[in-house]
């Protein structure tokens, strides 16, 4: 997972950066206050009110078991966040100190944390997470374990490339030749080089985690029901398509802004901590 952002005109790009903002607020404030905001229980049946289309009583009409969709969608939204947060935080607790060791490390352990690196790179993410829930099972905790797995060579790989251009800075030479133990070196000038590099990449993982969860939710892998996420819901709103589209257009929206607001704030952290950009 190359390091890559969408990058607006420059005379668009606070215009840009505000509705992006806007919107994660927005994302965000839906998920936390989903109890507060959901008009209706998301798990309460209503088999007289099977595929209403939209209206007064259901905005985004209901499902096959006559439940709510703004308020399953309120929910899964929730469920989506979470999981790609807690998958970003893994992916950096694992991705960071492996990509420091790969890089600041000499001889026999630099060897083998870049080749697992490579090997890690070598398969694709999604088939590795399909494989390790696989093993481990379907639900919450195993797809945020397989994302995980699945994107931390990733981070570790970007993390590495940066140690390995700032090891070689005169500065950081000078310390070592005036003896500096390796610890200091790594905190004091190794790791605040990386800060700017990594918080990047770890917003375009949160992106590709929001994908990655939907489409193992997509496939029955993920979030099982009756919990809502963005992926199962477009799964059962799938077999719905053509007679009430709303079922997988409104999901699909909700996927689609988040991921491309995430790219446009990358590109914004990206801007914010690069100087030579803000010139």
């Amino acid at each position: 997972m190359a390091e890559r952002t969408i990058a607006a005109p420059a005379l668009l790009r606070p215009l840009t950066q505000k509705i992006t903002w806007f919107l994660l607020a927005v994302f965000v404030l839906v998920a936390a206050t989903a109890p507060l905001l959901a008009p209706y229980d998301p798990h309460a049946q209503d088999l007289r009110n099977t595929l209403m289309p939209p209206g007064p009583g259901h905005l985004l009409g209901t499902d096959d078991f006559g439940r709510d969709q703004l308020s399953r969608l309120c929910y899964a939204l929730r469920s989506s966040l979470l999981i790609s947060l807690a998958t970003t935080a893994a992916v950096a607790a694992a991705g960071i100190p492996l990509g420091l060791l790969a890089g600041y490390a000499r001889g026999l352990a630099n060897v083998l944390i870049a080749r697992a690196i490579d090997v890690g790179l070598a398969l694709p993410s999604l088939v590795l997470a399909l494989g390790l829930i696989a093993a481990l099972g379907a639900g919450v905790r195993s797809t945020v374990i397989a994302l995980a797995v699945g994107y931390t060579p990733y981070l570790a790989r970007v993390v590495r490339g940066v140690v390995l251009r700032v090891r070689q800075e005169e500065y950081v030479e000078s310390a070592r030749v005036s003896n500096v133990p390796p610890w200091r070196i790594a905190v004091r000038h190794v790791v605040p080089n990386t800060l700017g590099v990594t918080s990047v990449q770890l917003t375009l993982i949160f992106a590709f985690a929001v994908i990655g969860e939907a489409g193992l939710s997509f496939v029955g892998l993920g979030v099982q029901p009756p919990t809502a996420s963005l992926g199962n819901l477009l799964a059962d709103g799938s077999a719905h398509s053509l007679d009430l589209p709303i079922l997988t257009v409104a999901p699909g929206l909700v996927i689609a802004v988040l991921v491309i607001a995430l790219l446009f704030a990358g590109d914004g952290i990206r801007d914010a901590l690069d100087p030579r950009r803000r010139r």
